[in-house]
């Protein structure tokens, strides 16, 4: 819960477990296997960390993916060996970077892909792309009405080579990736290699939130891969946010230091407006309370993803504070709070700059 900061590494600071991250990728990518399905484990939720990205590689998935181009030049150059993968479609402006660092691209737009076949042709390679189809969710794919002409298209570019095709569900529009949509993205691959004589290596299913499908059904069709990254570092379905028992929960840990400690009333007196934020705050009557004022704000991190470990509460926060009633606990100036993150909240804090990195079990994954 707390601890005396005299015995203690800087704060704030946030720290990733990855004997906790390797267990739950292992077990993960050893139940999709059982449906005959590989696993891309991505970094994005870490910054791209390839302290992350070795215990991944570790507990054996067979590509490493990432939403930003620079987080796989970073774990590329820290020396760890894999298949790299850029989840986002490609910006015009970073094709050079994504042909030397990525081996595999996911796109949706016919320019980007012949910017990315021109650049291939450059560095005398052949990049690997994975075309993205739109079922629903409103996120990034090429309609599965004019799959046929893009594919028809891409074909006549000498630097690119199409290893698969796949979907994004559960995210912008958070439409479920149920057995319907999944059998939607097998008959397109299916239609798509008879009509072309082509075998796509990777139909890729989606995210976290097809646990819940891969667990229930029995028939994956063509589906063959899935991009996994919140999962592994919640411990639970992404679904209803409820935690799978062979799954380790709480991968990350943020600690901050406790900065002042006052008998102060609950409520604020004066005439409210709005905070720096444009809200209008509100607050509940607890009478006189003991409160910790936290040196961490909404510049750091998200605060409503964070809990504290402990009998207290977060009542407020500003930019570069938080504020939490601290009920019956014995926290003094100096002291350390710990809180769980839920995916949002570690994903802000890990990109802070403000927030040290403090990795614990690093290459030794022997959960303790």
């Amino acid at each position: 819960m707390t601890r005396s900061y005299n015995n203690l590494m800087n704060s704030p600071r946030i720290e990733i477990n990855l004997a906790k991250i390797y267990k739950n990728t292992k077990y993960l990518k050893d139940l999709f296997l059982t449906k005959g399905i590989s696993m891309m484990g991505v970094t994005k939720g870490f910054l791209g960390s390839p302290p992350v990205a070795a215990a991944m590689t570790a507990a054996g998935v067979e590509f490493i993916a990432d939403s930003r181009i620079e987080n796989i030049k970073k774990i590329k150059k820290s020396g760890i060996k894999n298949t790299f993968v850029l989840i986002r479609t490609p910006p015009m402006s970073k094709v050079k970077q994504v042909v030397k660092y990525a081996d595999i691209s996911l796109n949706s737009e016919i320019a980007v892909i012949q910017q990315l076949s021109e650049e291939a042709r450059v560095q005398n390679k052949i990049h690997r792309i994975i075309l993205m189809v739109d079922l629903g969710d409103l996120r990034e794919g090429i309609l599965p009405r004019d799959m046929d002409q893009t594919l028809k298209i891409i074909n006549t570019f000498k630097g690119v080579k199409t290893i698969g095709i796949g979907t994004n569900l559960g995210c912008i529009g958070a439409i479920l990736p149920d057995q319907e949509k999944m059998d939607e993205l097998s008959k397109i691959a299916i239609t798509l290699e008879n009509k072309y004589k082509i075998h796509f290596d990777l139909i890729s299913g989606g995210n976290s939130a097809n646990y819940q499908w891969v667990n229930k059904s029995n028939r994956m069709g063509r589906i063959n891969n899935l991009r996994i990254g919140e999962m592994i570092f919640t411990g639970c379905n992404t679904i209803d946010y409820s935690p799978v028992k062979q799954l380790e929960i709480n991968t990350s840990c943020l600690v901050a230091e406790v900065i002042e400690v006052k008998q102060k009333d609950s409520l604020p007196s004066g005439i409210s407006g709005t905070d720096a934020f444009g809200d209008v705050p509100a607050f509940s009557d607890r009478g006189t309370i003991r409160r910790a004022i936290l040196g961490i704000g909404r510049q750091d991190v998200l605060t409503q993803g964070l809990s504290p470990v402990g009998n207290m509460e977060i009542i407020g926060s500003s930019s570069d504070h938080i504020i939490v009633d601290l009920k019956e606990s014995a926290v003094k100036v100096g002291d350390q709070i710990r809180f769980h993150l839920t995916y949002g909240a570690q994903l802000s804090a890990m990109t802070s700059p403000y927030i040290e990195k403090v990795y614990l079990n690093e290459g030794q994954y022997g959960l303790n």
